[in-house]
């Protein structure tokens, strides 16, 4: 058994496929072990290392890729490309059946073939397939390994024939079959050599789509053959995600692919495109879940004159930007595809225009500069020549109001900007919109002018809410000395006072936490009102004895730590260094009524204190 195994092997355990990275003794173990690279990366336990030393390098980057297994580990039976066929397609009694097509005789009588018509039908079925799917199916190529044919009896195989095919036949045999085979996924299978995808795709001569996700090639190594017998010269769509292979790799397959207008390459941890396509003919790329960071590692893509869409999806770019020296240039794009990449701002969208001239549709959802909230307005506005953002289309009505937005909000900046060069410069389209709708007047204000009357901001409040954390019960808290009362929370919110009572109450409720209508709102004027007989007032010797409210304020390094104590009404009253004549003064406080009634019926001005107190 171990004789069979060797670095690069494919094999399946379970339904889940992995490589062989490694065949030899582990320390502190007896016996050899295969050390192996999982496909699924959440199905190993390490990266090549045991007890801190490493055996095997893996190509996936996740840290449990890797695993121990022993080499006597039975593994899933791989087949060939045909008897996969075969299996996925045709029933299994037609396996058994059809082993033969010759006459049955018994004693010297012509036995009648019942059911045989049926059978033919199946399998006149698979010449009229055009699209077949025969991902994760352990397909080795071709055909079978040597050593695996005698683990199967021939049950799978197409006719029932066991004999060993060398590769140029069963090209031939497949090509005999007569398949007219216009898809073909062969997807995270055990094919190893690239020969074994060059045999398949001879024998199909109509086969315009392969996909081949997934799978791990040891040997890249293509076949020689003229132009006559070209086994890709219909094809025009290829897809290679996932494969882990490097640029150069793909590259150099692609080569053998002259006529393809679509191609995907995505998840193969790319970093950087160090060399030119060979084929000219494309029209889509995918290069989606890479290690792109920057346009500048996809300057040889700009010398495909054809590309019209190109996906970098889930890449962690963050910039569009080209070098000083040599500007990068699309000039056939049409359609770009930036979802979920790392775009940071709206003005990373400013270097679109140059690169990407004929940009019409572009996809920017799940990015960061998604997060302004005009973010749909303001890059309709930035790219003059958008006719679809992330799948909608762009009406002219859409574009002209984004537009008109984009030139006010610059003229805002202008308005308030010292050096206006700065600005005009971080807004490349501000000169275009303003030979468009004409330049607005640009009206220089100062950051300390007062807001309009009639504007939101005119009507803005900066409520500061506080409340005494509630520990323990109202008896233990009563007892507290002044150093031991509890903390205050504080929060502080900018409100329009022409909400009324009701909503304010809901927005404390969210703020601290509490059910809205079991507080209480108490305003802090900051006045002073006179309490006693000199001041006019008649206050009975119960009333003044009366306990009230009041509040010591300040506290160490000049934070405002409320307390709240009590004391009689006629006693001193000391905080924020005022001091009051017992009996003469009290803060003047008023409760804002359940109702409603608009705030500004009460508070009038710029900043209002508010106590909050459970009910």
């Amino acid at each position: 058994m171990g004789d069979q195994h060797y670095h690069g092997q494919r094999l399946s355990f379970g339904g889940e496929n992995c490589t062989v990275r490694f065949i030899g003794q582990v320390k502190n173990t007896k016996r050899d072990w295969l050390g192996v690279e999982w496909d699924d990366p959440s199905k190993g336990k390490h990266n090549g290392s045991h007890e801190n030393v490493k055996y095997f390098h893996c190509l996936s980057e996740s840290p449990t890729a890797g695993s121990f297994i022993r080499p006597s580990r039975p593994s899933d039976p791989p087949l060939s490309f045909l008897e996969a066929l075969r299996k996925k397609y045709a029933s299994d009694s037609t396996n058994k059946i059809a082993k033969s097509e010759e006459e049955i005789h018994i004693s010297g009588k012509t036995v009648e073939e019942i059911g045989f018509e049926r059978i033919r039908q199946q399998l006149a079925a698979l010449h009229e397939l055009q699209i077949v799917i025969l991902d994760g199916l352990c397909i080795a190529g071709i055909e079978r390994r040597p050593w695996e044919e005698d683990r199967d009896s021939g049950e799978n195989s197409l006719d029932g024939d066991t004999r060993v095919f060398p590769p140029f036949s069963k090209a031939e045999e497949i090509k005999s079959r007569g398949l007219n085979i216009v898809e073909l996924d062969l997807s995270q299978n055990l094919i190893e050599q690239w020969a074994d995808v060059v045999g398949i795709c001879s024998g199909l001569p109509l086969l315009r789509t392969l996909k081949l996700n997934g799978n791990r090639f040891r040997d890249t190594v293509c076949p020689s053959f003229d132009e006559k017998s070209h086994p890709f010269s219909r094809l025009r769509d290829l897809s290679l995600d996932n494969t882990l292979l490097s640029w150069e790799r793909i590259v150099a397959l692609a080569s053998n692919f002259p006529f393809i207008t679509t191609f995907s390459a995505a998840s193969n941890g790319i970093i950087a495109l160090d060399a030119p396509l060979q084929t000219t003919q494309l029209k889509t790329l995918n290069l989606s879940s890479n290690a792109f960071t920057s346009l500048r590692e996809l300057t040889h893509l700009t010398t495909l004159p054809h590309l019209t869409t190109l996906s970098l999806r889930s890449n962690p770019l963050t910039t569009l930007s080209s070098p000083p020296d040599a500007p990068i240039k699309f000039p056939a794009l049409r359609t770009l595809d930036l979802t979920s990449t790392l775009l940071p701002s709206l003005p990373s969208l400013n270097p679109v225009p140059e690169t990407f001239p004929t940009l019409t549709s572009l996809l920017t959802k799940n990015t960061p500069l998604t997060t302004h909230p005009s973010a749909t307005l303001l890059t309709i506005a930035r790219l003059a020549t958008l006719t679809e953002l992330n799948f909608s289309p762009i009406t002219p009505a859409e574009r002209e109001n984004a537009e008109l937005y984009y030139l006010s909000t610059i003229t805002k900046d202008l308005a308030t900007a010292s050096d206006e060069k700065t600005v005009i410069e971080s807004h490349p389209r501000w000169a275009p919109l303003c030979a468009k709708y004409d330049r607005p007047a640009i009206l220089k204000k100062k950051e300390t002018e007062e807001p309009g009357a009639g504007t939101l901001a005119a009507r803005l409040t900066k409520f500061n809410f506080y409340m005494a954390k509630q520990e323990g019960g109202p008896k233990q808290q009563a007892a507290m000395t002044p150093p031991q009362q509890p903390p205050t929370i504080l929060h502080s919110k900018l409100i329009p006072r022409t909400v009324d009572v009701y909503r304010l109450k809901g927005i404390v409720g969210r703020l601290f936490g509490i059910r809205p209508m079991s507080c209480k709102l108490i305003w802090e004027t900051g006045e002073w009102d006179p309490v006693g007989e000199e001041a006019g007032w008649s206050v009975s010797e119960d009333e003044s004895d009366c306990e009230v409210d009041e509040r010591v304020e300040g506290g160490s390094d000049g934070e405002n730590n409320d307390v709240l104590r009590k004391g009689k009404r006629d006693g001193l009253w000391r905080g924020g260094g005022e001091e009051r004549q017992k009996g003469k003064w009290v803060r003047r406080e008023m409760e804002l009524v359940d109702g409603t009634r608009e705030v500004g019926f009460w508070i009038e001005g710029k900043e209002a204190r508010v106590r909050v107190e459970l009910r």
